[in-house]
């Protein structure tokens, strides 16, 4: 092959090269001729062939590192999945920059506590009532619990999805243990119990083994419970009727407490009236019985003045009537006498 075989137009090979202005200017519009055999000469060869693999390889090498670095935030665990040959590694890793094979991605999760908000919904009771109930509850995901998470959910979204199933059917199992009764005066306990089964739902039981949705309860909040309007209804007319029937109760404890006080006030004037009946009859007795005493020894005393007078003066009957009536004319300081004819007022003839 000649030289001039080999010319080869200056554009083209500014174009396909570097393109530089500089050269073109300086190269003009003439052809170049290479020197050393030519431009296609084995030596070019070799340099095209060194110069393409060259290119090949830094291409190659531009283009595996981006699909060889992977970055995860500070708030995120994730594990390391290889698309083209479905590997999936058994170690989770936190935020940063993470290189792996090229094509790798990262299954994410999050690192920090996750707030469930489930939506207003309703559970029945122990005796069959309808609740309405507003639960939030805060959990997490733990970094040895991240692979058998997704290999049984695969992602996040799934995963979260069996979160916020199991912790309604946590709430829904936790209304069947109560009566409706209970909603309106052991909130607290309803809302202990609802966090006991959610944790039995999230984080699994060892009782029945059953290992959950590997995931850790941080808290639970009631935040709102609603009970049927009828029921309130009733309730609340059958709280009005037992405080009816409490005041009647009391009012009749009251009656009852006045009729009794009414009555012992009766009796204990009762008891004071008689006290005093037999007191005073007891008195006006007595009194009787001295009078009597008194007049009967006046009389025996009398008497005796008199049988004694009678014995010693030697006096029949009618001289002791007179004896007796001079006494007594004696005793009156005025006596005055009312008379049709002059009486008699000595026996003097007759002593």
């Amino acid at each position: 092959m000649s030289d001039d075989d080999c010319e080869i137009d200056y554009k083209s090979v500014k174009a396909s090269i570097d393109g530089s202005q500089d050269d073109a200017e300086r190269g003009g519009d003439f052809p170049i001729r290479r020197s050393k055999g030519g431009c296609c000469g084995p030596e070019s060869w070799k340099k095209w062939t060194w110069c393409g693999t060259v290119m090949i390889l830094l291409i190659t090498i531009v283009t595996i590192i981006p699909l060889s670095l992977q970055k995860l935030s500070s708030t995120e665990f994730g594990i390391e999945y290889t698309t083209y040959s479905k590997k999936l590694d058994d170690a989770a890793k936190t935020g940063g920059l993470h290189t792996g094979p090229p094509g790798f991605s990262f299954i994410k999760f999050p690192s920090t506590f996750l707030s469930e908000d489930l939506p207003r919904g309703t559970c029945v009771s122990q005796d069959g009532l309808r609740v309405d109930y507003k639960v939030t509850f805060q959990y997490q995901i733990m970094a040895e619990n991240l692979l058998p998470a997704i290999f049984k959910y695969r992602n996040f979204a799934t995963w979260s999805k069996a979160v916020s199933s199991a912790g309604t059917s946590a709430i829904q199992h936790t209304c069947s243990e109560f009566e409706i009764s209970n909603f309106q005066n052991q909130r607290g306990v309803i809302q202990a119990r609802m966090e006991d089964n959610l944790r039995d739902k999230l984080d699994g039981s060892a009782e029945t083994g059953d290992p959950g949705v590997y995931a850790l309860v941080i808290a639970l909040q009631l935040q709102n419970v609603d009970i049927p309007e009828d029921y309130q209804k009733a309730v609340e007319e059958k709280q009005a009727a037992v405080e009816a029937i409490a005041l009647a109760q009391n009012q009749r404890v009251q009656s009852i407490t006045q009729a009794n006080t009414a009555l012992l006030s009766a009796r204990e004037e009762a008891r004071k009236i008689n006290d005093t009946a037999v007191n005073e009859a007891s008195i006006v007795l007595t009194k009787a019985g001295l009078q009597a005493e008194e007049t009967t020894f006046a009389f025996v005393t009398e008497a005796e003045v008199l049988v004694g007078a009678k014995a010693s003066f030697n006096l029949t009957t009618e001289g002791v009537l007179a004896y007796v009536s001079n006494r007594l004319y004696a005793q009156v300081p005025r006596l005055t006498v009312t008379s049709s004819e002059p009486a008699r007022l000595s026996r003097k003839d007759e002593l």
